[in-house]
Parts: structure tokens; sequence; C-alpha cells
């Protein structure tokens, strides 16, 4: 019987492709979107997405008559999750799966391409993102192995875009079985003892396998991670191959520019030129110059692979190589107090010793003289050892009725602490900490964090501490809680529990709780009322920081907008939002205006300083923080200043609640300042013909060049005097309340730095 050509030619193409693997043909249904019943494509259906809009477009194919389309109307109502074309795929028993395909553009933003990895039972076991892209273009092929894990029966094509607008269409796709390819392996080594910001020649040796090497494949060299990429440098690469004639061309791979940054990005590619191919075996050596990073916490994860022609995706062919640089020699020397121990009793004095770039110089063993231990019960010298790995407290105490700085020395190294002055039983105590700062569990940070915290105490001295990571949920909010708990130590050093919240429309929060557990970010629209109703129902303890309010990013989204804009101050809320961040690494956001030399600030104003919300309504206490994300807290220009009537997590939340803080650039200067005889951070009621009655104390870690006394945001008094380190005054203003009063006062050392005191607002009595 004579067989139909048709016929003839679909029994060979199946023939032909069964040579691929376990599948026979190509997997997706309806491929290339060409089947059509009313506007509904076969097997992708036609979602109905708020801020997006699905089509099948007879206008544009990369073959036939169809493709699939979709565009974005409104980022804004569009959800977290990728607005796609979705269509779920068994996996073969067998091969390698590959995703193959074609897509388009027009002023796109972001558009996503990824797989979900899932069980026999639906569950997400794997989200492999395959590619982000943006811009306008033409028709372009996506080539990428997929890379299911263990337990994977079937996966989910996910193509489409994400809080995003403009246009991207998808044809023709594939999902194909192969055999698996044999690049060979690659491995790496240093030379020489990396250390902080140092150089080390770098070398890695490729060794093609069975699969060989082909004009146009790449070897790459790849980043594990973004973030801590930049801590190190790779340059000056060279390549080399033992066979005649070989020609590879080198490239050193950009950094992308807008945010965000890609994830795991290729620093150098080596592309082959010639010959046509080199086979299984072959030694190829790149060899470059790896300038270490600052700071001895961070571990970054170098990788080697190879991207065939035309594909997208590197397949690895090398374990992740850790990187990490070692502190260097003893370059500068710390000393640090508790600032208000009890009379009669010892507090803590730690002596520090760090390298140039502030790494824990581990190795120290000289010895350190205290200057004027004979007003003290300190030892006139020391010898660090090797338990000390850098960093020594010391229980002393110091002269009741006198203001106390010791000062320590080794060499040429001086170290002299901030102030001292004992307090009476009764009195509160002045704790200094660092509650902004990030680590590893952040995206955008390195070190990790049991590191942050024993740092903070043994580096910095710091009293209390908190690790505010990125929106930490599920498995690194748990990290995150029991890091915390962990270094919690009430009486010694206190460790904070929060995370931040940043909003790209709205501004940045923090979220700090007084107990040893809590709630991870909601799903609420955004991090102001939502997010405080949310709280509320659940009857929930927080204090809501707001922070870097009057700026905005600098790193520039796909719409070319800020990545993060400045603080929304159209809500008041008394309960939550009670402490603003005055200060920190950014600089000072006190005031309109700016730059401000002198009070640091160092941006032009954008109209939501916290003088504007305090004009307002907001009834903020100040306080500083760093905002390092170097897994350093106490890393920069900002502490914040509490005083509790205990030294626990409560004990600081509390104090911070009830506004009982300030801010400084840095150091622990002292800060006292009262209205009629009531602490910062409260509020009073007068009649209108009583006097306000204002007292101060500041005792400067340098001498201070000027006081300023302010009400309702504008200055009424400055004092001055030469060379005094310790400075008090009392002020009467008698004029008639007729209004709501907020009074603070702002120091200003002559070595540049400064400290606010937090309010005290007066209200007239009904």
């Amino acid at each position: 019987m004579k067989q139909h050509p048709a016929i003839a030619f679909s029994c060979l193409a199946v023939c032909l492709l069964s040579g691929l693997g376990a599948w026979a043909a190509n997997p997706v249904r309806n491929p290339g979107f060409e089947e059509v019943t009313g506007n509904v494509p076969t097997a992708w259906g036609l979602p109905k997405a708020a801020g997006a809009v699905f089509a099948i477009d007879e206008t544009t194919a990369h073959s036939g008559k169809r493709s699939g389309r979709i565009t974005g109307t409104a980022p804004d109502k569009q959800t977290r999750f990728v607005q796609a074309w979705r269509q779920d795929i068994d996996l073969p028993a067998e091969g390698v799966p590959w995703l193959t395909g074609w897509y388009k553009a027009d002023q796109l933003q972001t558009g996503r391409l990824n797989v979900l990895h899932k069980d026999s039972a639906g569950k997400v076991l794997k989200n492999q993102g395959l590619k982000t892209v943006k811009g306008t273009f033409d028709w372009k092929k996506f080539t990428f192995e997929l890379q299911p894990p263990k337990g994977c029966k079937n996966i989910q094509l996910v193509l489409g875009l994400q809080k995003s607008t403009g246009t991207i269409w998808f044809d023709d796709v594939t999902v194909d079985s192969r055999k698996k390819v044999d690049y060979g392996h690659a491995r790496f080594t240093i030379e020489g003892t990396p250390m902080a910001a140092g150089k080390n020649p770098l070398v890695a040796i490729f060794v093609l396998g069975k699969t060989g090497l082909s004009t146009g494949d790449k070897l790459v060299l790849q980043w594990d991670y973004w973030r801590t990429s930049r801590e190190f440098r790779l340059l000056k690469l060279k390549a080399h191959c033992g066979v005649p004639g070989v020609q590879l061309q080198l490239r050193k791979v950009p950094r992308k520019k807008s945010w965000p940054p890609t994830r795991k990005p290729i620093d150098w590619e080596a592309t082959l030129v010639s010959p046509a191919h080199l086979p299984t075996g072959t030694e190829i050596t790149l060899t470059g110059m790896l300038t270490m990073g600052r700071h001895s916490n961070v571990k970054a994860g170098l990788m080697a692979g190879v991207i065939p022609s035309g594909g997208d995706s590197p397949t690895p062919v090398s374990d992740v190589f850790v990187i990490q640089s070692h502190g260097g020699k003893a370059a500068k020397l710390k000393c640090v107090a508790e600032a208000r121990p009890v009379r009669g009793k010892p507090g803590r004095i730690t002596v520090a010793v760090t390298d140039r770039f502030g790494n824990p110089a581990s190795a120290f063993r000289g010895t350190v003289m205290f200057q004027n231990a004979s007003r003290t019960d300190l030892p006139t010298t020391y010898t660090f050892t090797e338990e000390d790995a850098g960093s020594r407290s010391f229980m002393a105490t110091c002269p009741a009725d006198a203001v106390t700085r010791v000062t320590v020395t080794h060499e040429v190294w001086t170290g002299t602490s901030n102030p001292i002055l004992p307090r009476q039983k009764d009195e509160p105590a002045i704790y200094f900490g660092d509650i902004h700062s990030h680590c590893e569990i952040s995206g955008d940070a390195v070190g990790d964090p049991d590191l942050a915290y024993d740092y903070a105490q043994k580096f910095h001295g710091l009293d209390f501490a908190a690790l505010s990571d990125h929106s930490p949920k599920r498995d690194r909010w748990q990290r995150a809680i029991e890091v915390a708990n962990r270094h919690n130590d009430p009486g010694h050093f206190v460790a904070l529990l929060g995370f931040e919240w940043s909003s790209n429309s709205v501004g940045h929060r923090n979220a700090y709780y007084p107990g040893y557990d809590g709630p991870e970010q909601p799903n609420v629209d955004n991090n102001m009322q939502a997010w405080w109703d949310w709280l509320a129902k659940r009857d929930q303890e927080a204090i809501i920081i707001p922070h870097h309010s009057n700026t905005q990013a600098g790193q520039i989204l796909a719409n070319g907008r800020p990545a993060w804009e400045p603080c929304d101050w159209s809500v008041i809320n008394h309960r939550y939002q009670r402490v603003v961040e005055i200060c920190q690494n950014r600089g000072s956001f006190e005031a309109p205006g700016g730059p401000i030399k002198e009070l640091r600030i160092r941006r032009k104003d954008v109209g939501a300083s916290v003088q504007t919300a305090l004009a307002l309504g907001h009834r903020f206490g100040f306080i500083g923080s760093t905002d390092t994300h170097s897994g350093r807290p106490g890393t920069g220009h900002a502490r914040a200043a509490v005083m509790p009537t205990s030294y626990t997590r409560r004990g600081i939340w509390q104090a911070m609640h009830d506004r009982r803080c300030y801010a400084t650039t840095g150091p622990h200067t002292l800060v006292f300042f009262t209205v009629n005889k009531q602490p910062m951070g409260s509020e009073l009621r007068l009649d209108g013909k009583q006097s306000r009655t204002i007292q101060w104390r500041i005792v400067g870690t340098t001498s201070i060049k000027r006081v300023d006394l302010l009400r309702n945001n504008e200055v009424i008094k400055s004092w001055t005097k030469s060379k005094a380190d310790d400075m008090r005054a009392e002020f009467e203003f008698p004029q008639p309340l007729r209004a709501t009063e907020w009074w603070y006062v702002r120091v200003i050392q002559n070595d540049t730095h400064l400290a606010w005191s937090s309010p005290i607002w007066v209200d007239p009595a009904p």
C-alpha cells in the first residue's frame, strides 16, 4: 500500500526528533499561538489581570500568522507575580529539558521568563528565573537549559512582564529533551594570602569534556551573587591555550546600571573565535588580578561556566569558589565607654584594635597603656592575647562627681573614650546603639549576622543594636529572630528585633518589636495606614521608624524613576509612628532647603524633611542610625541614644516608644534637655500665661561650636563658648502660649559632628 507523502514526512520527523531524547515531539501545546477559540489561545488561556492586557496579535509573528502579546498598562495595579502566559508540561523520565522560543519587546520596563518546577501534587519546588529583559527590540531567540530539582514531575512556563509598562510578544515556544552536555570542568586558585584591599593573581583552568568547545561558545566567570561581587574586582584577564592557532576574544561584561541589578552577574567572557572546534581534554587557562574586598566579614563565590553559541545562560562547570579577604595589620586604636554607669559601680570600657579598614586586628599582641588610670581602677597597662582577637572589655569605676575620658595608647596610636558621667541610681542611663543596619539576610547587603552583632559590641562598643534587613520572609525572618535572640544579653548587650519595609512610593520605614518574636511583613498595600491597621487589629506592639525621609534613590528603574522616593507624611499615627531617623550615613534630614553643609544636609529639599513633618503635626522622637549594608552595625555616621529605666530589650524599646531618646552623627555625646523639668519626648499642657523654662546640658566628645535652641523649627537662641566641651544653660520664655509649640536643641561640635535632642511639645490647656 502506498503511503501518503504527508504521513511519510510525519513519521520521518518523529524518527528524527526521537534522537533528541525522551520526547517524540514538542510537548508545548499551541507553541506558536496559532490555535484560537474565539480570542483565546488554546492551552495558554487568556488571563484577566489588573494592570495588564493579554491578546492574540495577528499583525506580528515570528512565524505563522499569530503571536501572544502582553501589554502592561498600570504597574501599580499588577500583583507582585509575573503577569504571564502560563502552561504546565510533564517532564520526561530521561534527558535534560531545554526551553527555546522567540520574543520581541516595545518600550518594555521589565519582562520576565521563569519556569516553576513542581512535584506530583503540584507543589512548587523551585522557581527558576531564566531572564529579565527590557527596552525595545525585534524578534530574538532565547535558549535555556532547565534545571529541575529532585522530585520534580512537571514544569510551568511563565512568560510575561512584572510591575511593568510596555509590550512583550512570544512565539514558537519549544521544550525538548537533550542528552546531557559535557563541557568538562574548571578549577580556581588564588596565589598568596588574600588581605583586605590587597591584589592577588587568580587562575582559572578549564579542561574541556566530551562536548568540547565550538566557534562562538563562551567560557565565562560568573559571581554567585551581585552584592558580594561588588566587594571584589577582577581585572587584566588573559587567556592561554597550548593548542596552536587558538583565538579567544576576551570581554569584561559591563555592570547593569539600572535597578534591579543582575542577580548572578557574569564578570568576564572568553569567546572561541577559531578553530571551529576544540576537542575533549583541551586546557584553557584564564589569569587575572583580583583586588580583594576591604571587609573581612564578606564571602563571595566565583563560578566557571560555558554558554553555547546563541545561548543566554551558562552551564556550570565548577563548584563555587569562595573568596574572602583577611584583616590586615593593626592600624587603629579605639576606646568606647559606658556613658552613664551608676555612681560607685563599675562600667564597661572597650578597647579595640583594627586594621586601616576597620577589620578586627585579631593577630595584635601589643601592650596598651591607660594614661589616666590613677583616676579609675583600670590597670596601667594591658597586653592583648590570642583569646582577645583584637578587642578587650574592662570593668572600671570612675570618679562620681566629674566627667572622665579614658585615653589608651600604643606606640603612635591613641584612642580616647567618650565622656563618662556616673549617674544616681534613680536616674535613667544613656545607652548608644545602631538599630538600622543590614547583613546578608538582605538582598543588597553583605556579612554574616552573628558576626554583625559580635562586631557591634566588640569593635564599636555599642550598648545595643539591631539588624533591620529588607522584608525578610519565612526562613529569612526566622533566621533574623534566632540571631537577635541569640545575641540579646540583658544587662550587657541588647539586640532588638526588627526589619525594614522599603516602599518605592511612600518611603522607607523600619519596624521594631519589644519581645522575642513578632510578625513578618504583612501582605498589605504599603508601609503606612494599611500596615498600622493590620498591627492594631492584632494588638501588636511595634514602633515604626521612617528614615532618609527627604531624599530619593540614586538608582534608576527601567521606567526612568528613582528606585525609591521620599517619605509620605500625609498620614499621622501617634500609636506606631512615634520616632524618626533624623540622620544616617546619607546625611541629615532635619530641615528643608539644602544642601546645608553645617547641618550635614547633602541633597536638595524634596519636601519631606523632619521639620516639614513636625509642622504637619507629627510628634517624633529623634534617633540616628547608620543604614550600613556592610554587616557591621555602627559603621558610619549616626547613633541612637536612649534613656531607659532597664537595660533590657523591653527597656530600650519602651524608651524609644516614649521618645526618651536623641540622635547624634556618631559620637557618644551626652545631651540633657528639659522644658519645665519634663524630659525630652514629653507632651505638656500649660495655660496661656505660664512661662516655658528650658534647661540643657551638653557634654561633647570634642569642643562645642554652638548649641541652638529651636521653637517650632526656628532658632530663637544660640550659645557659643570657645573650646568648651561641657556646656549648660537655662532659658526663660515668658511669651503667652497661643498654640502648640515644640522645642528641641541642636548641638554642633567643632569637629562638625551634630546631636539633636528629641522635641518636647507644649499644648495650650483647654
